[in-house]
């Protein structure tokens, strides 16, 4: 914990650029403990899409909230959950859900018929504005209720690649089939890959295509008497060729963390390397210590070209083991590419005391030991510079580490982070004192240095003892070249802002 008085609490470089923070109204906060949480700005609203899934349903609770984007006020909440029937539970079930244009939204839905014993893949147009549902229309169908859609979007939204998980076949090589669909969801062209390896209950893939239509293919691998390890098969739709490449590590280092995407045509994969005995099973984790949980080794980087070759896979080994190290996202620019990383643990307690109740009701707590940046050439994917954030926040219960993580930009070729940094101030000479999380905004160039590091003053938020909102860095949505939308939290609610530049 860091002891300043308000005199020296921070250093600001004259290269620091100002900004401007202006806040709607509060509204009671939302559990977003174990949702998937989608925000969404157009021309006048910004959309705040919750996913769970329901136990009592066995389907996705979907709900739309509304925010005028001029006065950041709430203007109302839609349903788009499937409809349930009076007795029993509908055999339509929510899939998953892309963007097509403003509010226009496509949802995939699968529905098994039971007398022709087919699983069928389903589509429709849906307006989050207006709730307004188009008519169901099927994609295609699969032979058993045993398998699972995979589904992905390009990001120019003109492509989906769908992958049919088939049904477990005992003492037979696993399958799978891929399909490129257009914008509206027509198959254009499909193939069907067998793997040399026998099937398994478990499977384990992530899907990703291009703006041109090359699909990827990430599955994971577990054989008997070895450890898993990734294959990465890249779907050439132009010749209908498959390739692939073993991401499997000569000493068995493991990747428990990845994150994939296209960029000017080009693939990108980054995942966390740790040693293979590495592991949090069992392990009693000391919240209050500052190294807990899985320690990271290093970094694989790995670019595919629009044609499928393997442009470079490159192993990036740590000096030193760095603990709890989380991949948040990768950006590019013309200096390269910038990986920024968390260094937080998630520990999950049940509620119940009696294991076998069924108890579904959990306790969370996060530890977070501040960032780090990873800068790596475009070119070879070698590491080329790494920096270390500390900033050892006080750990938080049941907040979904709200507080804890860091937002992030380019401007030009510096990056800029925004994070939380609690202080213990002294109130003049009385001995009262009081913690607060300041906002900080920090610049770091593309050399990784240090541009600027000052803390928002103007930002409304935290700072004093009678703020209570403090900066939350769950996300940051640009709305123009110089404007962000971004959120601000306490116990009790949230309200949404816009930061000028």
């Amino acid at each position: 914990m860091k002891v300043f008085t308000f005199f020296t609490l921070v250093f600001i470089s004259l290269n620091a650029t100002a900004q401007s923070f202006s806040w709607g109204f509060p509204f009671g906060r939302a559990d977003e403990t174990e949702k998937d949480i989608t925000h969404v700005v157009t021309e006048d609203k910004i959309y705040r899409i919750s996913s769970k899934y329901d136990l009592g349903t066995f389907n996705q609770k979907i709900t739309v909230d509304q925010f005028s984007l001029n006065d950041l006020e709430k203007s109302g909440s839609i349903d788009l959950s499937v409809e349930q029937p009076m007795m029993g539970v509908a055999s339509l079930t929510f899939n998953s859900m892309f963007q097509k244009e403003g509010s226009a939204f496509i949802f995939f839905y699968t529905d098994y018929d039971r007398k022709t014993k087919k699983n069928n893949l389903l589509f429709r147009e849906v307006d989050i504005n207006s709730g307004k549902l188009g008519e169901l229309q099927t994609v295609m169908e699969m032979d058993t209720n045993d398998g699972r859609f995979v589904i992905s979007q390009s990001d120019n939204k003109q492509y989906f690649a769908v992958l049919k998980e088939l049904p477990y076949a005992k003492k037979s090589n696993e399958k799978v089939e891929l399909f490129l669909l257009d914008d509206k969801a027509g198959i254009l062209k499909e193939t069907t890959q067998e793997f040399e390896f026998e099937d398994k209950r478990d499977k384990q893939h992530s899907l990703y295509v291009s703006n041109e239509g090359q699909v990827i293919l990430v599955k994971k691998v577990d054989e008997k008497k070895e450890k898993p390890y990734l294959n990465l098969y890249t779907w050439n739709t132009a010749e209908n060729t498959v390739s692939s490449i073993s991401l499997k590590q000569q000493d068995d280092y493991q990747i428990p963390q990845f994150e994939g995407k296209f960029h000017e045509s080009n693939f990108y994969f980054l995942a966390i390397l740790t040693y293979e005995k590495s592991s949090n099973f069992g392990l009693k984790i000391d919240m209050n210590g500052r190294n807990s949980g899985v320690g990271a080794n290093g970094i694989l980087a790995l670019k595919i070209d629009s044609m499928g070759k393997v442009v470079f896979n490159q192993r990036n080994d740590f000096e030193k083991i760095i603990a709890n190290l989380n991949l948040k996202d990768f950006l590019f620019d013309s200096t390269g590419i910038w990986a920024i990383y968390d260094r937080m643990y998630v520990e999950k307690k049940s509620k119940s005391s009696n294991l076998t109740d069924g108890d579904f009701s959990y306790d969370y707590s996060y530890l977070n030991n501040g960032f780090v940046i990873n800068k790596l050439d475009i070119n070879t994917g070698k590491l080329e510079w790494s920096k270390t954030i500390d900033t050892a926040e006080p750990n938080t219960t049941n907040d979904n580490g709200d507080f804890l993580s860091t937002l992030f930009y380019l401007d030009g070729s510096n990056l800029v982070l925004l994070y939380n940094e609690t202080m213990d101030l002294n109130k003049a000479k009385v001995h009262v004192i009081f913690n607060r999380r300041f906002p900080i905004k920090e610049v770091i160039s593309a050399s990784g240095e240090t541009v600027s590091r000052e803390a928002l003053l103007s930002a409304g938020i935290g700072v004093t003892k009678e703020e209570e909102f403090e900066l939350n860095t769950q996300f940051l949505i640009p709305v123009s070249k110089n404007t962000f939308i971004l959120r601000a939290s306490n116990r009790a609610e949230y309200k949404y802002g816009k930061m000028k530049f």
